[in-house]
C-alpha cells in the first residue's frame, strides 16, 4: 500500500512554490501519495479545516514541514495560515502522535549557518536540503524515511550473551595464581624460571582444551560471530600467558628458549583436534586454535623485543620446531609454520564489514594493556623480514604481516631498522638477523637485494602502500657507521 504524506510550508515567491511542487512531484513518481495545497486544496474549501485534517488524519503517514526563514517567522509569531497550522501541529507533536510523523526539512540557513527551525521543531532531527548540490543525497534520505528503508538497517538481535561478558571479571584461575606470585618467587629463586614457566605452560595447554570451537552454522556471518566470541572468551588466559611472558623473558632470568619452543610444538595437536569428530568435525572447527597460536607467537616475539631480550628473539626466529600431531612424530619446521592465512575469518570480515586484514583487525582491536599496537606491528614485520630473508624456498614458508596495514607511518618503533646505522644498536640487535659482524650483515642484505632484483613486492593491500623490502628499509652503506 502506498504511503501518504502531507507537505506543510509557507507560501513565498514563485521559485519557492515551484521547488515545493517539484519535491511533491518527485515523491509522487516514487509511489508516495502526496497531499499538497497546490493540488489538493480546492476553491471554497475551508483552509483551517484542510490543515487540521491533514495533520490529524490517520492515513497521513508523514507530515513534511518545509523550514525556511519565512516559515520560522510565521510559525513562531503565529502569523497567517502557517501560524494556524503551528497551533494544530504543536499539541499533536506533544500528544500521543508518533514522534517520527513530523519531519522537518531545512532548505535555508541564517548568516551563521544555523538552520531556520521554528521553536516547536527546534529540538527535532531534520533532513538538510539547504545545499542544492546535495539535493539527491537529501532526497534519498527523505524517501528512505518515508518508505522505512534505512540505508543502515538496525542489526538483528543476537541470541546469546558472549561468554567473556557472563564470566566473572575476577580472574582466580590457577594460571593467574601462578602469575601473581611468579615475580616474587623468581627474585628469590631465579634459577627456577624454567620450572615455573613449564608448569604454567602445561596448565595453559590443558586450559586451551576448554575452547574447542563448535560452530552452529556454515553461514559466514553466524560462523564469524561465533568464532570471535570463542576467541574473546579465551582472552583471560591469553592475558595470563602475556603477563607471565613479560616476567620470565627478562634477560636476568635466563629463560631457556626450549621451554617456549616445546609449547609451540604442540600446535598441530590442537589444530588437528579430533575431540569433536563425532559431532561432525571439520577443519573449520580448529580455526580458533590456528588464530590463537598465531596470535601467541606474535605476542611472544613482541615481548622478547620489548624486554630487549634479542637473544631470545633470535632463538624464536632461527630455531627449528619439531611440530607433532596426534598420530605421528614431529616434522622439522621454521617459525613461519605458525603463520596462517585465516580464510574463513577474512571472508566473514569482507562480507559483514566490507574490510580486509581481518586477523590484523582482530589483533589490534584486542591488545593486551601492557603492549601497544606498535609493539605488535614491529614483531609482525620482523617475523616477515626474517621469514623472507632466510626462506628455504618452500611456497608455504612465508609470513605475511597482517597488522602492517594498521601502522602509524610516523611510528618510532620502526626506528629499530633505521637505528642500525648506530654501531651500539647494531651490536645489541645483530643476533636477531643471525649475524656477528657489520660486514656479515651487509653481505646478507646484498644477497637479499640481489634475490629481489626485478621483483615487485606483492605483500600489500590495495588501499595501502606496499611493504618495503628489507634492503629498502635499511640503508646498507650506513649500517654500523655511527657510534
Amino acid at each position: 500500500m502506498s504511503k501518504k504524506v502531507f507537505i506543510s510550508y509557507a507560501w513565498g515567491d514563485t521559485s519557492h512554490q515551484e521547488w515545493v511542487s517539484y519535491l511533491g512531484t518527485r515523491l509522487m513518481g516514487n509511489t508516495i501519495d502526496v497531499e499538497l495545497d497546490q493540488w489538493s486544496l480546492k476553491d471554497g474549501h475551508d483552509i483551517h479545516e484542510f490543515m487540521e485534517s491533514m495533520v490529524k488524519a490517520d492515513d497521513i503517514f508523514r507530515v513534511i514541514v518545509i523550514c525556511d526563514k519565512n516559515y520560522k517567522s510565521k510559525a513562531d509569531n503565529r502569523n497567517g495560515g502557517v501560524g494556524t497550522e503551528t497551533q494544530i501541529i504543536t499539541p499533536a507533536i506533544y500528544s500521543d502522535q508518533k514522534q517520527e510523523k513530523f519531519i522537518p526539512i531545512v532548505i535555508e540557513r541564517d548568516e551563521d549557518g544555523k538552520a531556520y527551525l521554528p521553536i516547536y521543531l527546534a529540538s527535532r532531527k531534520y533532513i538538510d536540503f539547504s545545499n542544492t548540490d546535495d539535493f539527491e543525497k537529501s532526497y534519498e534520505e527523505l524517501l528512505r524515511n518515508i518508505m522505512e528503508a534505512p540505508a543502515l538497517p538496525k542489526p538483528k538481535l543476537g541470541t546469546s550473551i558472549p561468554l567473556y561478558i557472563t564470566q566473572s571479571p575476577t580472574n582466580d584461575s590457577d594460571l593467574n595464581s601462578i602469575v601473581r606470585v611468579l615475580d616474587s618467587q623468581l627474585k628469590k629463586t631465579p634459577e627456577k624460571v624454567n620450572s615455573y614457566f613449564s608448569d604454567f605452560l602445561e596448565k595453559l595447554l590443558e586450559k586451551l582444551k576448554d575452547f574447542d570451537f563448535k560452530p552452529t552454522s556454515r553461514d559466514y556471518t553466524v560462523y564469524g560471530d561465533e568464532l570471535l566470541q570463542n576467541l574473546l572468551s579465551y582472552k583471560v588466559i591469553r592475558n595470563d600467558f602475556i603477563d607471565c611472558l613479560l616476567i620470565v623473558t627478562k634477560e636476568e632470568y635466563k629463560l631457556d628458549v626450549e621451554t617456549i619452543i616445546n609449547f609451540f610444538e604442540k600446535y598441530l595437536i590442537y589444530c588437528q583436534s579430533t575431540s569433536n569428530m563425532n559431532e561432525g568435525w571439520s577443519p573449520n572447527h580448529t580455526d580458533n586454535y590456528k588464530i590463537i597460536f598465531h596470535e601467541l607467537f606474535i605476542y611472544t616475539v613482541a615481548i622478547s623485543l620489548k624486554n630487549k631480550n634479542y637473544t631470545l628473539t633470535s632463538d624464536l626466529l632461527h630455531s627449528k620446531y619439531y611440530v607433532a600431531n596426534s598420530y605421528r612424530g614431529g616434522k622439522e619446521k621454521r617459525f613461519t609454520f605458525f603463520y596462517t592465512w585465516h580464510e574463513n575469518l577474512e571472508k566473514y570480515n569482507e562480507i559483514k564489514y566490507k574490510r580486509q586484514a581481518a586477523f590484523g583487525q582482530y589483533i589490534v582491536s584486542n591488545l593486551h594493556e601492557k603492549l601497544s599496537k606498535e609493539d605488535i606491528i614491529l614483531a609482525d614485520i620482523i617475523c616477515y623480514y626474517i621469514g623472507d630473508a632466510f626462506s628455504i624456498g618452500d611456497i608455504t614458508d612465508t609470513w605475511f604481516p597482517t597488522t602492517y596495514v594498521f601502522r602509524n607511518p610516523y611510528d618510532d618503533k620502526m626506528d629499530f631498522f633505521s637505528k642500525l646505522s648506530s654501531l651500539r644498536h647494531f651490536d645489541k640487535t645483530k643476533v636477531v638477523f643471525d649475524v656477528s659482524t657489520v660486514n656479515e650483515f651487509k653481505e646478507l642484505l646484498e644477497k637479499y637485494k640481489e634475490s629481489k632484483e626485478g621483483q615487485k613486492n606483492d605483500y600489500s593491500y590495495s588501499f595501502r602502500d606496499r611493504i618495503q623490502f628489507l634492503h629498502e628499509i635499511i640503508d646498507i652503506d650506513n649500517v654500523g657507521k655511527n657510534r
